[in-house]
């Protein structure tokens, strides 16, 4: 069974901050499945997870790297699957070293379903407007507990 909880953010900063939340938030097996159209914010996401993380530097999107590689409080591994053709290729850069332990971010993850491990979230960002998105975040039964109510409080506060 499948739950959910809808937030709706009014800005780039807002995305973000969303992101850094779960950052702070987060333990040792965290993967986060991102979904959603260019432009909705899936790396302003991915950015503010870093800086929860304590990751310096700038976090960029690995569209033509398939992979980034970040140190912060937990390793962050940020996956972009949009340029690849198929789940396999996935294997050949390393999936199963890289795909599991620290925190795992994945943008574009609806094209490779078959590769998201059951405790994954999966966040979908949706453009309503110029600068709003609609923000759903999912999970099914082996999601981290202690992520979700957290995430519950969180969302009672926006």
């Amino acid at each position: 069974m499948t739950e959910e909880m809808r937030l709706v953010s009014k800005s780039e900063a807002e995305t973000a901050a969303l992101g850094r939340f779960f950052g702070e938030h987060a333990e040792d097996g965290l993967f986060l499945a991102l979904v959603g159209d260019l432009g909705t914010g899936k790396t302003h996401f991915v950015q503010g997870l870093a800086a929860g993380l304590g990751v310096s530097g700038a976090v960029t999107s690995p569209t033509f790297t398939i992979m980034n590689l970040y140190d912060g409080a937990l390793p962050l591994k940020h996956f972009d699957f949009y340029r690849l053709r198929r789940a396999e290729e996935l294997y050949d850069i390393g999936w199963d070293e890289y795909g599991a332990g620290g925190v795992v971010v994945c943008e574009w993850a609806d094209l490779f379903p078959e590769v998201i491990p059951p405790e994954a979230l999966t966040v979908t960002l949706r453009a309503t407007a110029e600068t709003e998105r609609e923000i759903v975040i999912s999970w099914g039964p082996e999601a981290p507990k202690a992520l979700i109510k957290e995430l519950q409080t969180y969302a009672l506060g926006h």
